[in-house]
């Protein structure tokens, strides 16, 4: 059977209703499938209010008896942790992080085989002391991965970042060619093992205005961007670099497996709006299965039951995708 962890994200925002709303659309289709959702008992509680569990569950705070019991739901409960709907507060970061943790526990401890978190504030995360700015950062170091990429995936398009949360002026200076080449590696992997494409085609854009335009508008496409693309390794796998603009534009991305950017509002911004409340984050080049929705808190929202799981439900279908993809190429 497998198992699937999700966690309740930031507790003020709109996580543990989507976790809820997707576990209930989700038991009643995968029933060789056990899901296990980390929340605090009286979130758990308050959420049951705004939306009603359809499924059997059974309520525990003992990691074990996540699995040991025959009910296709565990509530995995945390210590209490007071909530201000609609806004980022010291306790929703700790909750937060506190579930994650508890997340990777399980994993760590093969007690699980995926795990599906729900969206989190970074500033509440900032609150708290947490030093990491995003949770693929986070699961990343829990790993000990220094090579990984943020991807996001779906039906039209698939993006990979080669900078995540950095500042803009900080982009150039931290492009070299062995991250680079590095990043790559990972991406052609995932698509290759995890999602199971056999020869997958990959799209580089430019950093710079016009990539670049052979050197008079920027260096790095011809002095790192290139040279990577060009080598006896890539080059019959990676293309370009390709100006973003146009590349969008005349839609090339349907040419491609993925499309891999510089940075971060470079290829997020065409697949926000393609895929916006459908697509989903997973954290590339990891041991482990972590994926989630491609949206944050929804503070605006939050506690009015009119949140949409979608984008949680696709991150569990690509959780069981990858995990079956992983489990064939053993």
């Amino acid at each position: 059977m497998t198992r699937i962890v999700f966690t309740c994200g930031d507790i003020n925002g709109i996580g543990p209703e989507i976790a809820i709303k997707a576990i209930n659309k989700i038991s009643s289709k995968s029933k060789k499938t056990k899901l296990i959702l980390i929340i605090p008992e009286n979130v758990f509680i308050t959420t049951k209010k705004i939306v009603k569990p359809t499924f059997k569950y059974h309520l525990t705070d003992k990691i074990k008896a996540t699995i040991s019991n025959n009910e296709p739901v565990t509530i995995l409960t945390i210590k209490s942790f007071s909530q201000k709907i609609g806004k980022p507060t010291i306790s929703s970061g700790e909750a937060a992080y506190l579930a994650l943790k508890t997340s990777f526990k399980l994993l760590k401890n093969n007690l699980v085989d995926a795990a599906v978190t729900a969206p989190v504030s970074k500033t509440a995360l900032k609150f708290t002391g947490v030093k990491y700015p995003g949770q693929t950062e986070m699961f990343a170091d829990w790993c000990g991965v220094k090579n990984f990429v943020m991807t996001f995936l779906s039906k039209k398009l698939r993006v990979g970042l080669y900078s995540i949360h950095i500042p803009l002026k900080e982009v150039s200076k931290s492009l070299n060619l062995k991250e680079l080449s590095n990043k790559l590696e990972v991406v052609f992997n995932t698509l290759k093992y995890d999602l199971g494409i056999d020869n997958p085609k990959i799209a580089v854009l430019g950093l710079n205005p016009h990539a670049g335009e052979n050197g008079i508008i920027g260096s790095e496409e011809k002095e790192i961007l290139e040279k990577v693309i060009k080598s006896k390794k890539y080059n019959e796998t990676v293309s370009g670099p390709f100006p973003p603009d146009a590349f969008f534009a005349n839609r090339k991305f349907e040419d491609y497996d993925l499309v891999f950017g510089i940075y971060h509002d470079q290829v997020l911004i065409p697949f926000k709006y393609i895929n916006y409340g459908k697509g989903v984050n997973y954290t590339a080049g990891l041991p482990i299965i972590r994926t989630s929705p491609d949206h944050g808190t929804a503070y605006d929202i939050a506690g009015k039951g009119i949140a949409d799981e979608s984008s949680m439900i696709e991150a569990f279908r690509y959780a069981q995708i990858i995990l079956k993809n992983r489990k064939k190429n053993r």
